[in-house]
Protein backbone atom coordinates (compact mmCIF):
# COMPACT_ATOMS: atom_id res chain seq x y z
CA UNK A 1 0.00 0.00 0.00
CA UNK A 2 3.07 2.66 0.72
CA UNK A 3 4.42 1.81 -2.57
CA UNK A 4 1.78 4.06 -4.32
CA UNK A 5 2.34 6.96 -1.74
CA UNK A 6 5.25 7.39 -2.58
CA UNK A 7 4.83 7.82 -5.74
CA UNK A 8 1.69 10.05 -5.87
CA UNK A 9 2.32 13.02 -3.52
CA UNK A 10 0.23 15.96 -4.78
CA UNK A 11 -1.85 13.88 -7.47
CA UNK A 12 -1.06 15.78 -10.49
CA UNK A 13 -2.28 13.76 -13.49
CA UNK A 14 1.37 12.91 -14.85
CA UNK A 15 2.40 11.33 -12.10
CA UNK A 16 -0.43 8.88 -11.33
CA UNK A 17 0.82 7.30 -15.04
CA UNK A 18 4.62 7.23 -14.05
CA UNK A 19 3.63 4.56 -11.63
CA UNK A 20 1.83 1.55 -12.71
CA UNK A 21 0.61 -1.02 -10.40
CA UNK A 22 -2.28 -3.28 -8.98
CA UNK A 23 -3.83 -0.82 -6.16
CA UNK A 24 -7.65 -1.48 -6.82
CA UNK A 25 -9.51 -4.95 -6.15
CA UNK A 26 -13.37 -5.47 -7.67
CA UNK A 27 -15.38 -7.85 -6.42
CA UNK A 28 -19.30 -9.15 -6.85
CA UNK A 29 -21.04 -12.26 -7.75
CA UNK A 30 -21.69 -13.61 -11.35
CA UNK A 31 -24.26 -15.74 -12.31
CA UNK A 32 -24.32 -14.97 -16.29
CA UNK A 33 -21.04 -15.59 -18.06
CA UNK A 34 -21.67 -13.48 -21.51
CA UNK A 35 -22.97 -10.64 -19.31
CA UNK A 36 -19.61 -10.91 -17.55
CA UNK A 37 -17.87 -10.79 -20.77
CA UNK A 38 -19.36 -8.00 -21.59
CA UNK A 39 -18.27 -6.21 -18.32
CA UNK A 40 -14.83 -7.34 -19.23
CA UNK A 41 -14.76 -5.81 -22.23
CA UNK A 42 -15.74 -2.72 -20.89
CA UNK A 43 -13.38 -2.32 -18.24
CA UNK A 44 -10.45 -3.35 -20.79
CA UNK A 45 -11.47 -0.61 -23.49
CA UNK A 46 -12.26 2.04 -20.75
CA UNK A 47 -9.01 1.71 -18.31
CA UNK A 48 -5.63 3.29 -18.97
CA UNK A 49 -3.81 0.22 -17.63
CA UNK A 50 -5.17 -3.20 -17.12
CA UNK A 51 -2.41 -4.08 -14.41
CA UNK A 52 -4.00 -1.75 -12.13
CA UNK A 53 -6.96 -3.77 -10.83
CA UNK A 54 -7.93 -6.86 -10.33
CA UNK A 55 -11.55 -8.37 -10.71
CA UNK A 56 -12.63 -11.28 -8.26
CA UNK A 57 -15.87 -12.97 -8.88
CA UNK A 58 -17.84 -15.74 -7.07
CA UNK A 59 -19.92 -18.12 -9.27
CA UNK A 60 -22.87 -20.79 -8.55
CA UNK A 61 -21.03 -23.81 -7.00
CA UNK A 62 -22.13 -25.82 -10.28
CA UNK A 63 -19.50 -27.53 -12.62
CA UNK A 64 -21.08 -26.73 -15.87
CA UNK A 65 -20.36 -23.22 -14.66
CA UNK A 66 -16.96 -23.51 -13.47
CA UNK A 67 -16.18 -24.49 -17.23
CA UNK A 68 -17.76 -21.60 -18.60
CA UNK A 69 -16.00 -19.12 -16.14
CA UNK A 70 -12.60 -20.86 -16.64
CA UNK A 71 -12.91 -20.47 -20.24
CA UNK A 72 -13.64 -16.65 -19.87
CA UNK A 73 -10.25 -16.28 -17.47
CA UNK A 74 -8.25 -18.18 -20.25
CA UNK A 75 -9.68 -15.25 -22.72
CA UNK A 76 -9.35 -11.97 -20.28
CA UNK A 77 -6.14 -9.72 -20.50
CA UNK A 78 -7.39 -8.67 -17.05
CA UNK A 79 -5.70 -10.20 -13.88
CA UNK A 80 -9.61 -12.28 -13.32
CA UNK A 81 -9.78 -14.34 -10.31
CA UNK A 82 -13.40 -16.24 -9.56
CA UNK A 83 -14.37 -18.86 -6.62
CA UNK A 84 -17.37 -21.30 -6.41
CA UNK A 85 -19.62 -20.60 -3.56
CA UNK A 86 -22.86 -21.61 -2.71
CA UNK A 87 -23.73 -17.95 -0.97
CA UNK A 88 -25.51 -16.59 -4.04
CA UNK A 89 -28.88 -15.66 -3.04
CA UNK A 90 -29.83 -13.81 -0.06
CA UNK A 91 -26.66 -14.85 1.67
CA UNK A 92 -24.51 -13.13 -0.85
CA UNK A 93 -22.28 -11.17 1.26
CA UNK A 94 -20.97 -13.96 2.63
CA UNK A 95 -18.87 -14.33 -0.67
CA UNK A 96 -18.42 -11.06 -0.90
CA UNK A 97 -16.68 -10.89 2.58
CA UNK A 98 -14.77 -14.05 1.37
CA UNK A 99 -13.97 -12.17 -1.56
CA UNK A 100 -12.72 -9.34 0.41
CA UNK A 101 -11.11 -11.00 3.09
CA UNK A 102 -9.40 -14.29 1.33
CA UNK A 103 -9.14 -13.98 -2.25
CA UNK A 104 -8.77 -10.77 -3.42
CA UNK A 105 -5.09 -9.25 -3.25
CA UNK A 106 -4.76 -8.04 0.67
CA UNK A 107 -2.36 -5.28 -0.33
CA UNK A 108 -4.45 -3.39 -2.59
CA UNK A 109 -5.63 0.24 -1.39
CA UNK A 110 -9.49 0.58 -2.98
CA UNK A 111 -11.82 -2.20 -2.72
CA UNK A 112 -15.05 -1.86 -5.33
CA UNK A 113 -18.61 -4.62 -4.90
CA UNK A 114 -19.70 -3.72 -8.65
CA UNK A 115 -21.97 -5.54 -11.11
CA UNK A 116 -21.67 -7.23 -14.49
CA UNK A 117 -24.51 -4.34 -15.34
CA UNK A 118 -22.66 -1.53 -13.90
CA UNK A 119 -20.49 0.86 -16.16
CA UNK A 120 -17.59 3.32 -15.60
CA UNK A 121 -18.75 6.51 -17.29
CA UNK A 122 -15.31 7.58 -18.90
CA UNK A 123 -11.77 6.85 -19.88
CA UNK A 124 -9.69 5.92 -17.44
CA UNK A 125 -11.28 5.54 -14.08
CA UNK A 126 -8.63 3.89 -12.89
CA UNK A 127 -6.14 6.96 -12.44
CA UNK A 128 -9.25 9.46 -11.82
CA UNK A 129 -9.57 6.56 -8.96
CA UNK A 130 -6.14 6.95 -8.06
CA UNK A 131 -5.98 10.56 -7.85
CA UNK A 132 -7.60 9.70 -4.41
CA UNK A 133 -5.63 8.16 -2.67
CA UNK A 134 -4.58 9.24 0.66
CA UNK A 135 -7.21 12.40 0.31
CA UNK A 136 -7.58 10.96 3.79
CA UNK A 137 -4.44 11.06 6.19
CA UNK A 138 -5.58 8.07 7.97
CA UNK A 139 -6.84 6.19 4.38
CA UNK A 140 -10.67 5.44 6.59
CA UNK A 141 -13.05 7.03 3.78
CA UNK A 142 -15.01 5.75 0.60
CA UNK A 143 -15.82 7.48 -2.34
CA UNK A 144 -19.16 8.59 -3.88
CA UNK A 145 -19.13 8.38 -7.34
CA UNK A 146 -22.82 8.21 -9.22
CA UNK A 147 -24.95 10.89 -10.18
CA UNK A 148 -27.16 9.96 -7.35
CA UNK A 149 -24.73 11.03 -4.53
CA UNK A 150 -24.05 14.10 -6.43
CA UNK A 151 -27.77 15.53 -5.72
CA UNK A 152 -27.59 13.87 -2.38
CA UNK A 153 -29.49 15.56 1.06
CA UNK A 154 -28.34 15.25 4.35
CA UNK A 155 -29.21 12.21 6.06
CA UNK A 156 -31.42 12.12 9.27
CA UNK A 157 -31.68 8.95 10.11
CA UNK A 158 -30.47 5.22 8.98
CA UNK A 159 -33.74 4.29 7.51
CA UNK A 160 -32.97 7.35 5.39
CA UNK A 161 -29.27 6.47 5.13
CA UNK A 162 -31.03 3.08 3.82
CA UNK A 163 -33.24 4.04 1.07
CA UNK A 164 -30.70 6.85 -0.27
CA UNK A 165 -27.25 4.35 -0.12
CA UNK A 166 -24.31 4.90 -2.11
CA UNK A 167 -24.42 1.79 -4.70
CA UNK A 168 -21.27 1.91 -6.29
CA UNK A 169 -18.78 3.28 -3.40
CA UNK A 170 -15.19 3.17 -3.75
CA UNK A 171 -13.96 1.62 -0.39
CA UNK A 172 -10.36 2.39 1.16
CA UNK A 173 -9.55 -1.28 2.59
CA UNK A 174 -8.72 -0.26 5.89
CA UNK A 175 -12.34 1.54 6.12
CA UNK A 176 -13.71 -1.83 5.51
CA UNK A 177 -11.17 -3.32 7.89
CA UNK A 178 -12.04 -1.17 10.11
CA UNK A 179 -16.29 -1.17 10.40
CA UNK A 180 -15.03 -5.08 10.50
CA UNK A 181 -16.39 -6.25 6.42
CA UNK A 182 -19.80 -6.04 5.52
CA UNK A 183 -22.79 -6.95 7.41
CA UNK A 184 -23.75 -10.01 6.94
CA UNK A 185 -26.85 -9.90 8.36
CA UNK A 186 -27.75 -7.49 5.25
CA UNK A 187 -28.94 -8.89 2.19
CA UNK A 188 -27.28 -5.88 0.22
CA UNK A 189 -23.42 -4.40 1.11
CA UNK A 190 -24.82 -0.63 -0.01
CA UNK A 191 -27.89 0.09 2.86
CA UNK A 192 -25.29 -1.22 5.31
CA UNK A 193 -22.44 0.68 4.58
CA UNK A 194 -24.49 3.87 3.97
CA UNK A 195 -26.32 3.35 7.75
CA UNK A 196 -22.85 3.02 9.08
CA UNK A 197 -21.38 6.46 7.31
CA UNK A 198 -24.67 7.53 8.91
CA UNK A 199 -24.06 7.19 12.75
CA UNK A 200 -19.90 7.72 11.67
CA UNK A 201 -21.06 11.35 10.08
CA UNK A 202 -22.90 11.49 14.03
CA UNK A 203 -19.84 11.14 16.11
CA UNK A 204 -18.52 14.92 16.48
CA UNK A 205 -15.49 13.25 18.04
CA UNK A 206 -14.04 12.01 14.39
CA UNK A 207 -12.22 15.10 12.76
CA UNK A 208 -12.46 13.71 9.14
CA UNK A 209 -15.51 13.55 6.86
CA UNK A 210 -15.16 9.64 5.22
CA UNK A 211 -17.64 9.52 2.45
CA UNK A 212 -15.87 11.65 -0.10
CA UNK A 213 -17.81 13.01 -3.52
CA UNK A 214 -16.12 12.60 -6.42
CA UNK A 215 -16.17 15.71 -8.75
CA UNK A 216 -15.69 13.10 -11.60
CA UNK A 217 -19.13 11.20 -11.49
CA UNK A 218 -17.54 7.49 -11.96
CA UNK A 219 -20.51 5.51 -12.93
CA UNK A 220 -23.29 5.95 -15.72
CA UNK A 221 -26.87 6.17 -15.90
CA UNK A 222 -26.82 5.85 -19.43
CA UNK A 223 -24.65 3.25 -19.41
CA UNK A 224 -25.28 0.78 -16.51
CA UNK A 225 -28.13 -1.72 -16.98
CA UNK A 226 -30.86 -1.21 -14.94
CA UNK A 227 -31.92 -4.40 -12.61
CA UNK A 228 -35.30 -4.78 -13.89
CA UNK A 229 -33.49 -4.64 -17.38
CA UNK A 230 -31.37 -7.75 -16.22
CA UNK A 231 -32.24 -11.50 -16.53
CA UNK A 232 -35.59 -12.21 -15.31
CA UNK A 233 -36.73 -8.38 -16.32
CA UNK A 234 -39.36 -6.73 -13.55
CA UNK A 235 -40.78 -10.45 -12.30
CA UNK A 236 -37.94 -11.57 -11.03
CA UNK A 237 -36.73 -7.61 -9.38
CA UNK A 238 -40.20 -7.62 -7.85
CA UNK A 239 -39.49 -11.07 -6.50
CA UNK A 240 -36.19 -9.77 -4.90
CA UNK A 241 -37.00 -6.83 -3.60
CA UNK A 242 -40.41 -8.25 -1.81
CA UNK A 243 -38.38 -11.17 -0.37
CA UNK A 244 -35.35 -8.78 1.02
CA UNK A 245 -38.04 -6.84 2.88
CA UNK A 246 -38.52 -9.66 5.30
CA UNK A 247 -35.37 -8.93 6.46
CA UNK A 248 -36.13 -4.89 7.02
CA UNK A 249 -37.07 -4.87 10.21
CA UNK A 250 -33.58 -6.91 11.85
CA UNK A 251 -31.90 -3.92 9.94
CA UNK A 252 -33.81 -1.30 12.32
CA UNK A 253 -33.71 -3.45 15.63
CA UNK A 254 -31.68 -2.48 18.74
CA UNK A 255 -29.08 -5.08 17.76
CA UNK A 256 -29.01 -4.03 14.10
CA UNK A 257 -28.82 -0.39 14.78
CA UNK A 258 -25.97 -0.98 17.55
CA UNK A 259 -24.08 -2.82 14.94
CA UNK A 260 -23.65 -0.03 12.93
CA UNK A 261 -22.35 2.72 15.75
CA UNK A 262 -20.22 -0.19 16.61
CA UNK A 263 -18.50 -0.02 13.53
CA UNK A 264 -18.69 3.77 13.74
CA UNK A 265 -16.44 3.31 17.28
CA UNK A 266 -14.39 1.06 15.59
CA UNK A 267 -13.14 3.65 12.88
CA UNK A 268 -12.77 6.13 15.87
CA UNK A 269 -10.40 4.39 17.74
CA UNK A 270 -8.53 3.04 14.79
CA UNK A 271 -8.27 6.90 14.21
CA UNK A 272 -6.88 7.43 17.33
CA UNK A 273 -4.24 4.39 17.44
CA UNK A 274 -3.14 5.93 13.73
CA UNK A 275 -2.99 9.62 15.09
CA UNK A 276 -0.83 8.69 18.25
CA UNK A 277 1.71 6.29 16.41
CA UNK A 278 0.65 3.33 18.89
CA UNK A 279 1.80 0.34 18.36
CA UNK A 280 1.02 -3.10 19.41
CA UNK A 281 -1.80 -1.54 20.28
CA UNK A 282 -5.45 -3.21 19.67
CA UNK A 283 -9.39 -2.75 19.85
CA UNK A 284 -11.42 -4.68 22.56
CA UNK A 285 -14.83 -4.87 23.66
CA UNK A 286 -16.22 -5.12 27.04
CA UNK A 287 -20.28 -5.43 27.29
CA UNK A 288 -20.94 -2.41 24.58
CA UNK A 289 -17.77 -0.42 25.05
CA UNK A 290 -14.99 -0.37 23.15
CA UNK A 291 -11.56 0.57 24.15
CA UNK A 292 -7.81 0.66 23.15
CA UNK A 293 -5.58 -1.85 25.03
CA UNK A 294 -1.70 -1.22 25.01
CA UNK A 295 1.06 -3.72 25.19
CA UNK A 296 0.94 -3.01 28.97
CA UNK A 297 -3.05 -4.61 28.81
CA UNK A 298 -3.70 -0.38 30.26
CA UNK A 299 -7.01 0.62 28.29
CA UNK A 300 -7.49 3.84 27.02
CA UNK A 301 -10.43 5.96 25.10
CA UNK A 302 -13.32 3.89 25.68
CA UNK A 303 -16.67 4.76 23.83
CA UNK A 304 -20.09 3.12 24.55
CA UNK A 305 -21.62 1.90 21.47
CA UNK A 306 -25.28 1.11 23.04
CA UNK A 307 -28.29 3.58 21.73
CA UNK A 308 -29.61 6.29 24.37
CA UNK A 309 -33.54 6.15 24.62
CA UNK A 310 -33.68 9.36 22.63
CA UNK A 311 -31.42 7.57 19.86
CA UNK A 312 -33.17 4.46 19.71
CA UNK A 313 -37.12 6.39 19.64
CA UNK A 314 -35.60 8.54 16.80
CA UNK A 315 -34.71 5.79 14.64
CA UNK A 316 -37.52 3.66 15.30
CA UNK A 317 -40.11 6.12 14.52
CA UNK A 318 -38.01 6.63 11.03
CA UNK A 319 -38.11 2.73 10.74
CA UNK A 320 -41.63 2.98 10.63
CA UNK A 321 -42.45 5.94 8.61
CA UNK A 322 -39.35 6.39 6.41
CA UNK A 323 -40.05 5.36 2.78
CA UNK A 324 -39.17 1.79 1.17
CA UNK A 325 -40.56 2.15 -2.38
CA UNK A 326 -43.70 0.95 -1.12
CA UNK A 327 -42.55 -2.51 -0.05
CA UNK A 328 -43.16 -1.45 3.54
CA UNK A 329 -46.84 -0.15 2.59
CA UNK A 330 -47.38 -3.49 0.86
CA UNK A 331 -46.03 -6.05 3.90
CA UNK A 332 -47.91 -4.01 5.83
CA UNK A 333 -50.81 -4.46 4.71
CA UNK A 334 -50.51 -7.88 3.25
CA UNK A 335 -53.47 -9.77 5.41
CA UNK A 336 -55.59 -7.96 3.31
CA UNK A 337 -54.10 -7.67 -0.49
CA UNK A 338 -53.60 -11.38 -0.59
CA UNK A 339 -57.07 -11.26 -1.61
CA UNK A 340 -58.36 -10.18 -4.76
CA UNK A 341 -61.23 -8.14 -3.42
CA UNK A 342 -58.74 -6.57 -0.74
CA UNK A 343 -55.89 -5.83 -3.13
CA UNK A 344 -58.56 -3.64 -5.39
CA UNK A 345 -59.99 -2.00 -2.36
CA UNK A 346 -56.40 -0.89 -1.16
CA UNK A 347 -55.24 -0.11 -4.08
CA UNK A 348 -58.33 2.60 -4.50
CA UNK A 349 -57.49 3.71 -1.47
CA UNK A 350 -54.11 4.64 -2.44
CA UNK A 351 -54.87 6.08 -5.78
CA UNK A 352 -57.56 8.32 -3.56
CA UNK A 353 -55.69 9.73 -0.97
CA UNK A 354 -52.21 10.20 -3.35
CA UNK A 355 -54.24 12.27 -5.52
CA UNK A 356 -54.74 15.06 -3.13
CA UNK A 357 -51.14 14.45 -1.79
CA UNK A 358 -49.97 15.10 -4.87
CA UNK A 359 -52.69 18.34 -5.33
CA UNK A 360 -51.42 20.07 -2.05
CA UNK A 361 -47.96 19.25 -3.83
CA UNK A 362 -48.91 21.05 -6.97
CA UNK A 363 -51.55 23.56 -5.90
CA UNK A 364 -54.36 24.99 -7.96
CA UNK A 365 -56.27 28.11 -7.67
CA UNK A 366 -59.00 26.74 -6.83
CA UNK A 367 -58.94 27.31 -2.83
CA UNK A 368 -62.11 25.15 -2.04
CA UNK A 369 -60.37 22.62 -3.74
CA UNK A 370 -57.08 23.49 -1.87
CA UNK A 371 -58.88 22.94 0.79
CA UNK A 372 -60.43 19.93 0.42
CA UNK A 373 -57.24 18.13 -0.52
CA UNK A 374 -55.78 18.84 2.24
CA UNK A 375 -57.98 17.75 4.76
CA UNK A 376 -58.07 14.53 2.61
CA UNK A 377 -54.33 14.34 2.32
CA UNK A 378 -53.72 14.71 6.23
CA UNK A 379 -56.19 11.76 6.56
CA UNK A 380 -54.59 9.94 4.35
CA UNK A 381 -51.51 10.77 6.58
CA UNK A 382 -53.48 9.56 9.57
CA UNK A 383 -54.38 6.37 7.96
CA UNK A 384 -50.92 5.45 7.41
CA UNK A 385 -49.42 6.59 10.95
CA UNK A 386 -52.18 4.27 12.82
CA UNK A 387 -50.83 1.16 10.66
CA UNK A 388 -46.92 2.06 11.05
CA UNK A 389 -45.85 2.17 7.89
CA UNK A 390 -44.48 4.50 5.18
CA UNK A 391 -46.69 7.11 3.48
CA UNK A 392 -48.70 6.92 0.57
CA UNK A 393 -47.08 8.58 -2.02
CA UNK A 394 -46.21 8.02 -6.07
CA UNK A 395 -43.87 5.21 -5.44
CA UNK A 396 -46.72 3.29 -3.57
CA UNK A 397 -49.39 4.23 -6.48
CA UNK A 398 -47.14 2.98 -8.88
CA UNK A 399 -46.36 -0.69 -7.44
CA UNK A 400 -50.18 -0.88 -6.78
CA UNK A 401 -50.82 0.29 -10.28
CA UNK A 402 -48.35 -2.09 -11.89
CA UNK A 403 -49.32 -5.20 -13.08
CA UNK A 404 -46.56 -7.49 -12.65
CA UNK A 405 -46.40 -6.58 -9.26
CA UNK A 406 -49.83 -7.78 -8.62
CA UNK A 407 -48.66 -10.88 -10.19
CA UNK A 408 -45.60 -11.53 -8.51
CA UNK A 409 -47.91 -11.22 -4.80
CA UNK A 410 -49.92 -13.89 -5.99
CA UNK A 411 -47.19 -16.20 -7.38
CA UNK A 412 -46.26 -19.21 -6.08
CA UNK A 413 -42.65 -17.65 -4.60
CA UNK A 414 -44.07 -15.02 -2.44
CA UNK A 415 -47.22 -17.39 -1.30
CA UNK A 416 -44.11 -19.94 -0.61
CA UNK A 417 -42.56 -17.31 1.77
CA UNK A 418 -45.54 -16.27 3.82
CA UNK A 419 -46.15 -20.41 4.05
CA UNK A 420 -42.67 -21.11 5.15
CA UNK A 421 -42.25 -17.62 7.48
CA UNK A 422 -39.42 -16.44 6.18
CA UNK A 423 -39.97 -13.00 8.59
CA UNK A 424 -38.94 -15.57 11.31
CA UNK A 425 -36.21 -17.51 10.12
CA UNK A 426 -32.59 -16.26 9.85
CA UNK A 427 -30.97 -15.56 6.22
CA UNK A 428 -28.82 -18.27 6.28
CA UNK A 429 -31.75 -20.42 6.59
CA UNK A 430 -34.11 -18.69 3.98
CA UNK A 431 -31.14 -18.71 1.62
CA UNK A 432 -30.36 -22.84 1.85
CA UNK A 433 -33.93 -23.32 1.52
CA UNK A 434 -34.55 -21.20 -1.73
CA UNK A 435 -30.91 -22.48 -3.37
CA UNK A 436 -32.35 -26.18 -2.44
CA UNK A 437 -35.24 -25.90 -5.31
CA UNK A 438 -32.84 -23.88 -7.55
Amino acid sequence: MNNFLEYVNHNPMDELKIFSGKFISIGFLSKYPDALKEYINDLEKNCFDTSNFELVVAIPDSDEDYKSYLKLSEEASIEFKFIRSPHIRLNAIKSLNIILNEVSDQNTYFYIVHSDRCRFTCKNWDLIIKQYINCVPDDMFFLRGSNFSKNIKLRTSAQDSFYNPEQWAVYTRKYLKAIGSFPEFHTGHDGACEMIQHFINKNKKDPYQRDILMPNIMHSDIRTIPSKDTTGGKKRFYERYYINNFFYKRYFSIKGLESYKKSSVQVLLQHIIWKNKYIKAKIIQKNKVLSIQFEDSKLAFSYSYKLNIFELLKEKYHYFYGTNHGLNFAHRFYFIIKYEQGFSIIKNIVFFFNRHIQNIKNPTKNKLNFIISFCLAYLGKIFTFIFFTEPINNQVEGLFGDKEFKNVLYSNVIKDAYKNKFNQKSLDQIAKEIEAKD
